[in-house]
């Protein structure tokens, strides 16, 4: 064997031995020092099967971090104080009898039915026809002279001194009025809204409890109700507590609270912080066009806007915009019929994914009868008294000649309800989404498995990547030997010498070896 062969056989064999006596993969040289064929065998099976346990344990981390899953952590915030809710309010008696004209009293009860919430109700229905029929024959022309917003704005439910008998906030009192409340069109006609941020800044709250926020003695005017069977059922009042940012949504949401009782409303405030795809379905970029902030509720508003208007050509006055407003006719007909197919899910849905960041409100309601049967009776005997225009009773400083009406017998059950809103604690819930498996969450499982079941890390992938280097440049290297001898052979020729073919062994009988070129 020439010299250059021996070199290339030594060199080939001391790379492995190299590489399983320094690799920090202690398995090889486990392997590679086995005394006997069967330890070294057993040392190969126990090397494979924690390889195939390795390999299953990686790609199931690997499985599991590209399903992109989340993980919601909860915690409770403590703080000074809290921005105290939007309090929407909304009588279930949409329009006042005596705000009506005799011709308002022919056509209302279809004008009722034809802004009923209830859209499963108009899918094949005739009573638009019919409503047309009527208002046809008193010879009033709908299109060119009814108009919905001046109609409810008139003889809708009012938010005045009237129906709010007494407010206070914190405990002071006559600290609120009407005109801190701010109109807001919605299935229920006018409603009313207490700290929408639209009539001053947002009201903070520091103390928990009954009282500490804002009470409301609020008459109802069962008198004055001009509801159907077609449309409101119950008397009393809609009460949605909800964010400043967050639209009213009361024909789906709100406590629906009856006269003649107390009711002690307690709120907890949540707030909602969600991931963007693929770990979340929130999307930071979503915005609407009628609001200022996005939310499902004004989503649901826009997108069922958008489909009366590009099917109806109109918009409905419960809608924000500055369209033309459907007719009675296009809201019994069209508009309607266009609701029903998108809430009964005929027609596409609409998009409207979760917000990366909103509050919510979750709401206890007990309640008690008002009055009590003394408190009735001192208050009916308080209607045989004359007293002076500035004498009051009670925390609510009542002047009893401009509430007479609310000690007549019968009268409390029937229309007042005294509304309590307040904060529980002041405290609130974050719900906060992460990454069940962060990006460096796996590269320290894949690690971790690695030297559990291999004894392995990333330098001995850098020792692997080595000796495989150093494995190309020896084959690199032996092939360029090879080159270099034909190289040497073809001159030799050319010249006339005698080109050795081979090398063969001679045993010279005193056990040494020699070798020749023959």
């Amino acid at each position: 064997m020439t010299h250059e062969a021996s070199r290339q056989r030594h060199g080939k064999s001391s790379l492995e031995r190299e590489f399983a006596e320094s690799t920090s993969l202690h398995g090889i040289a486990k392997v590679f020092h086995a005394s006997r064929l069967l330890i070294r065998f057993v040392w190969v099976a126990i090397m494979l099967t924690c390889l195939c346990v390795c390999v299953w344990q990686i790609s199931d981390r690997f499985h599991r971090f590209l399903q992109y899953k989340a993980n919601t952590e909860i915690s409770v915030e403590y703080t000074r104080d809290l921005d105290f809710p939007a309090v929407t309010i909304c009588n279930f008696n949409r329009y006042r009898s005596s705000a009506l004209t005799e011709s308002d009293k022919t056509y209302l009860p279809y004008i009722i039915w034809a802004n009923d919430y209830d859209y499963d109700s108009f899918g094949d229905s005739q009573g638009g026809v019919e409503y047309w029929d009527v208002v046809a024959d008193d010879g009033r022309d709908n299109d060119t002279h009814f108009n919905y917003t001046d109609f409810t704005l008139r003889a809708g439910f009012l938010m005045d001194d009237i129906t709010l008998r007494q407010c206070e906030w914190r405990r002071k009192t006559k600290s609120c009025s009407p005109a801190n409340f701010s109109h807001v069109f919605t299935s229920f006609g006018n409603c009313w809204t207490f700290n929408s941020g639209k009539t001053g800044p947002i009201l903070k709250e520091t103390q928990a409890g009954s009282g500490n926020g804002v009470r409301m003695l609020i008459d109802i005017q069962q008198s004055e109700y001009t509801e159907t069977v077609d449309g409101n059922i119950p008397a009393g009042l809609k009460v949605l507590i909800h964010d400043q940012a967050t639209p009213p949504f009361v024909e789906s949401s709100g406590l629906a609270i009856s006269p003649g009782v107390y009711a002690f409303i307690g709120v907890r405030k949540q707030q909602y912080l969600n991931l963007e795809h693929p770990y979340g379905k929130c999307n930071a970029s979503k915005t609407l066009t009628r609001f200022s902030h996005y939310t499902r509720e004004g989503c649901k508003i826009e997108c069922r806007a958008r489909a009366i208007l590009e099917k109806c050509n109109c918009r409905l006055v419960r809608h924000p915009g500055n369209e033309t407003e459907c007719s009675p006719q296009q809201t019994s007909g069209c508009a309607m019929s266009t609701l029903g197919a998108l809430v009964g899910g005929e027609d596409n849905p609409c998009d409207c994914p979760v917000p990366c960041n909103y509050t919510t409100f979750t709401t206890s309601l007990s309640t008690a009868s008002i009055p009590s049967n003394s408190v009735a009776a001192h208050l009916q005997g308080l209607t045989e008294t004359s007293y002076s225009s500035d004498y009051s009773y009670s925390s609510f400083s009542v002047p009893y000649p401009a509430q007479l009406d609310l000690f007549e017998e019968g009268y409390i059950p029937k229309n007042v309800i005294l509304l309590d809103v307040f904060y529980e604690d002041i405290n609130f819930e974050r719900y906060e989404q992460s990454e069940a498996i962060t990006p460096s969450a796996l590269i320290s499982d894949i690690g971790g498995q690695l030297g559990l079941f291999l004894g392995a890390s990333f330098i001995t992938l850098a020792e692997i990547l080595s000796y495989f280097g150093k494995k190309i440049d020896f084959w690199i290297q032996r092939g360029l030997g090879k080159h270099r001898r034909l190289l040497e052979r073809q001159r030799d020729n050319r010249h006339g010498r005698d080109v050795p073919l081979k090398s063969v062994r001679i045993d010279n009988g005193n056990h040494r070896t020699l070798w020749a070129d023959v």
